[in-house]
């Protein structure tokens, strides 16, 4: 390695010096009065080459004083002065090369390409047409050509022009990387991959197209192959940043927790002023579940660039997260002054608003949503949801369908447009949504549930109690299933089985609790079953004082008591008889 670095030392050292070399030739020549014009025009030549621009502008405008007829001075000082953005002067020079040699085929490519820097394309193409009938075979016209259809946003147009340009020179890697570029911003990565590739075969700076390759690679789903491009592009350049976040991208995508963190642990010693770095950092941390620690580096994205819409929606989203829902709205809201259709910002203000209740305010975010993109299934289910609440059942239902019909397949669509054609007194066609949503999705234990929901309601008990056993065969431990089978048995009169799934409910551990709605009226129905007469079997009156015992041991609760009085003073009586 110390041998390759004093190889390299010494290589600049010699280009240094036959640089210097040049400089001292042309000032040698330039002091003669032989070819004083040739000697200034070649040593600004050099001199731009080397990037030093104001000098290279200052000798070739001597050149152009002492030898002023000749097209290449002007068109050489033009190209300095356009690489220095002074567009103007370079079209002057252009307009001046062209002027003495119309057939000059580089300065008309070059004036046009001055002219496509200023926004005038339409006369652009008018100069680059000119350039291509007097040299119909020059790739660097398609080449610059390419760029300033690219520039103004033609791409496919310029994909034609780089074609071109790599058919007449197919050893140039730039126009390839170019093409390659273009392809992948249309998201054509498959091609961009291609023509990427063509351009490492002759490339000597092959960093920015292995990071490219990799980033093609990472939008194919193809994470291997990212990873490999990432890590050679590292192994050329390991001071940049980009690579890392590619890396870590590819093992969040293929789960490996461990690793992606790792990767920007390792990085972040030179990501200090990367925003991005930071803001992809906090969206693993996020995804992971480390919300404290995701919003730590989405706080640091932050004040490298405090006005980003990715980072500050993540940073909404994270206060989404965390349930501090003013925190969240601020931020959102902090999006939508930058990007006003930006879609998944008014749909969590949206749905901020829906969770405090206000419909009204929900509707009018979904309503800017649905400007932005008319086909998305899942606004017409949220706009449906908020007539629902509001109680304005037509629009609901007009918007359920909607919904239904960019997405056949939505099953909680079809569950809560059921429940609304039960309150409009549409029963059969009630069923008939449930079905469909059954149907779509059998072994999913939520949509047995709120299948067998749908049938409770319409009072058919056997077949509710059929999906909720159903939900609990999928998922035992589905709370929920067994207090709609309750609710079912407590409508068969069934108070025995009523109970049993009561205590198959797990409460949450809690100081105190109060008879939920569900207990208590299974335990009225008992309490009072001989002013209805109703029957309770002694059974039934043993597991509701087991059940009343259990229940008091892990809460006090001064209604429970009073229930077990009663259960006790019936058990007496029942003992008696």
């Amino acid at each position: 390695m110390k041998n390759k670095f004093l190889k390299f030392k010494d290589n600049i050292k010699s280009q240094i010096a036959k640089f210097e070399d040049y400089v001292n030739d042309y000032t040698n020549m330039s002091s003669t009065l032989q070819i004083p014009n040739v000697a200034y025009m070649d040593w600004g030549i050099k001199l731009a080459a080397n990037g030093n621009l104001t000098d290279a502008i200052e000798k070739l405008k001597t050149a152009s004083l002492m030898y002023g007829e000749h097209p290449s001075v002007y068109t050489n000082l033009g190209i300095a002065l356009l690489k220095q953005k002074d567009f103007e002067g370079a079209i002057k020079n252009f307009r001046k090369a062209v002027k003495l040699d119309k057939f000059n085929s580089k300065a008309y490519a070059m004036w046009a390409s001055a002219l496509s820097e200023i926004g005038d394309l339409k006369g652009a193409v008018e100069i680059y047409n000119l350039a291509q009938k007097y040299d119909p075979r020059d790739p660097d016209i398609y080449l610059n050509w390419g760029v300033s259809l690219a520039k103004a946003g033609r791409k496919q147009e310029a994909e034609e022009k780089f074609k071109k340009s790599v058919a007449l020179n197919p050893l140039n890697p730039i126009t390839p990387f170019l093409w390659a570029v273009v392809l992948f911003e249309q998201e054509k990565y498959k091609e961009a991959i291609d023509k990427f590739n063509h351009c490492l075969l002759y490339s000597e700076n092959q960093y920015e197209t292995l990071y490219y390759l990799a980033l093609s690679y990472l939008k194919m789903s193809d994470y291997e192959s990212a990873k490999v491009c990432a890590k050679q592009a590292l192994e050329i350049d390991s001071s940049k940043v980009d690579p890392y976040i590619i890396l870590a991208d590819c093992y969040m995508h293929t789960c490996k927790q461990d690793k992606c963190l790792q990767i920007f642990n390792e990085a972040e010693e030179k990501a200090q002023t990367n925003a991005q770095f930071y803001t992809n950092w906090g969206m693993a941390l996020q995804k992971y579940g480390y919300i404290d620690e995701a919003r730590e580096k989405l706080t640091k994205a932050y004040t490298i660039d405090s006005n980003h819409e990715i980072i500050l929606f993540n940073l909404g989203v994270n206060y989404m997260l965390a349930n501090e829902c003013t925190q969240a709205e601020e931020y959102f809201s902090r999006v939508l002054k930058i990007n006003p259709f930006h879609p998944s910002a008014l749909l969590n203000i949206a749905a901020l608003a829906f969770n405090r209740f206000d419909f009204d305010y929900a509707l009018k975010m979904y309503n800017d949503a649905l400007n932005a993109d008319k086909k998305n299934y899942s606004i017409y289910f949220n706009i449906a949801n908020c007539y629902y609440r509001k109680k304005d059942f037509e629009q609901a239902k007009n918007y359920f369908k909607k919904c239904i019909e960019y997405c056949p397949n939505h099953v909680q669509a079809y569950l809560n447009y059921s429940n609304l054609l039960i309150e409009l007194g549409d029963f059969q066609e009630a069923k008939r949504k449930a079905r469909a949503a059954y149907l779509l999705d059998k072994t999913s234990a939520y949509t047995n549930f709120a299948y067998g929901v749908v049938l409770l309601k319409l009072g058919e008990f056997f077949e509710s109690e059929e999906k909720f056993s159903n939900a609990i065969k999928i998922d035992i431990n589905y709370n929920l299933a067994y207090l709609g089978l309750c609710e079912v048995y407590i409508n068969l009169k069934k108070y025995d089985l009523a109970l049993e799934n009561l205590q198959m409910v797990s409460s949450q551990a809690q100081k105190t609790r109060e008879f939920d709605e569900l207990e208590s009226r299974v335990f009225d129905k008992i309490a009072n079953s001989p002013e209805n007469g109703e029957e309770i079997s002694q059974y039934v009156l043993n597991c509701a004082l087991e059940y009343c015992n259990k229940f008091l041991e892990l809460y006090n609760n001064d209604k429970v008591l009073v229930f077990k009085n009663i259960l006790l003073d019936k058990f007496k009586l029942e003992v008696n008889e």
